[in-house]
This record gives structure tokens, C-alpha cells and sequence, in this order.
């Protein structure tokens, strides 16, 4: 079956050509029953989970009723922000079980806890300190086309902080600004979706290649002038 992102794309395309879409209308609609119903069993299992790692879990679900409403309000969040997988909710749940913590998360952070570190990923990308640290370096106007960058992740979190922008920041203010823009590169890299490479204007040149052959021969042709000259 297709997945959402797949068959809206295809969707959105027609749309543009002007073709009659209603059949993959009814596709898109399915696909996002689909997810929703998958979704919704992870949800269940995953509550089930917290009730045992959160021992106050009472204090978010006194009652049936407060536990079923925030199941759904689980469910949409996890729908809207695209955590559909187990592998996603093992990550959030690594993290839950880590903190010292008795009471329920929020949704939003739990959410937050499924994208992995940078580190986590395979193979790992470096972690938000060295990426800001090399941000702020490549920031500098002498850099430019000369930077050399550890990834396009890093790269295009800069670049979405502001090239100008970020070293005016406190380096709090700048942490948390450029953090924000690089997880949202991370979560693009573990999800497999396709992010562009550093333009070629941004990229150091390739270093000039130099050998023994090269010295001697411009040596030979400098003592090859010189005796010519002399003749």
C-alpha cells in the first residue's frame, strides 16, 4: 500500500496537471485511516508501557475516562507530527525510562523524546555542540568558500539560523535557536528523507595536489630557463 506522504504527493501533482483525482482522493483518505488505526495500537501498548515506568501515572488518568480522552489527544499528536512507528516510540520510550521522573510526560514532550540525538543515528552525525561550534566558526565572512562542514545537516541549520544572524545571538539565545533547526535536520536524515548538499560555492576548494614528481619537474623547467638564459 502507499504510504500518506506518497500518494499526497501524487495527489498534489495531478492537481497541478489538472487530471481528475477523485480515485486518489479515496486512496489518501484510506492511507490515513490506515495510519491512524496502526498509530492507534502503538498508542495502546504504549500507555500501557507508561503505567509501568510511571508509577504516579494516576495523577494524568484518574479515571477511565480522562485515561481514553488522552489516548485520542496521543494518538492526533503522534498523526500531526508524524510519529507512526515502533522504532519511534522504543526511542521516546528509551528516554522516558531514563528520566527521574513518576508522573506521565506531556505529549509534546514525549514527542520531542522519539527523535533520536544526533549521535544515535548510524552512521552518528556530530552532536549539537560541535555542530554549533563549527555553525558559529563557518558563520564568519572569511569562511566563506572555504568552510568545510561535517555534514549537510549542520550546514543547513546554519544556514536556516542565519548566516548573519546567528553570531549576533547570545551564545544562549544562539544554542538554542540553531539546536532547534539542526534536530529538525536530524529528524529528516533518520527519517530518510532527502536533504540537499552543501552548495559548491560554500565548499573549500580541493587542496592542490603536490608530489616529488611535481617539485622536481617545475624545478627541472626553472633550471632549464636559467641555463637558457645564460647561453
Amino acid at each position: 500500500m502507499k504510504t500518506v506522504s506518497t500518494v499526497a504527493a501524487q495527489t498534489m501533482t495531478k492537481v497541478r496537471q489538472g487530471e481528475f483525482i477523485e480515485s486518489d482522493t479515496e486512496l489518501l483518505v484510506q492511507a490515513q485511516k490506515d495510519q491512524a488505526h496502526e498509530t492507534g495500537k502503538v498508542i495502546n501498548q504504549l500507555f500501557r508501557q507508561l503505567r509501568s515506568i510511571r508509577t504516579a501515572w494516576r495523577q494524568a488518568w484518574p479515571d477511565a475516562k480522562a485515561y481514553k480522552e488522552s489516548k485520542a489527544t496521543w494518538l492526533q499528536a503522534f498523526i500531526e507530527n508524524g510519529i507512526c512507528t515502533q522504532e519511534q516510540i522504543d526511542i521516546g520510550l528509551i528516554r522516558c525510562r531514563a528520566e527521574p521522573s513518576d508522573f506521565i510526560p506531556s505529549v509534546g514532550k514525549f514527542i520531542q523524546g522519539c527523535v533520536p540525538t544526533p549521535e544515535m543515528l548510524n552512521p552518528p552525525l556530530p552532536s549539537v555542540e560541535a555542530a554549533y561550534k563549527q555553525a558559529m566558526r563557518n558563520c564568519h565572512p572569511a569562511m566563506h568558500s572555504v568552510a568545510k562542514w561535517f555534514h549537510p545537516a549542520v550546514y543547513h541549520a546554519t544556514a536556516a539560523a542565519g548566516f548573519n544572524s546567528l553570531p549576533l545571538l547570545s551564545r544562549e539565545l544562539g544554542l538554542i535557536s540553531f539546536e532547534k533547526r539542526y534536530l529538525e535536520q536530524v529528524r529528516k536524515v533518520w527519517m530518510g528523507e532527502q536533504i540537499g548538499p552543501v552548495p559548491a560555492a560554500e565548499l573549500a576548494p580541493p587542496p592542490v595536489q603536490r608530489t616529488p614528481d611535481i617539485g622536481n619537474k617545475a624545478l627541472a623547467e626553472l633550471r632549464a630557463r636559467r641555463a637558457g638564459a645564460y647561453a
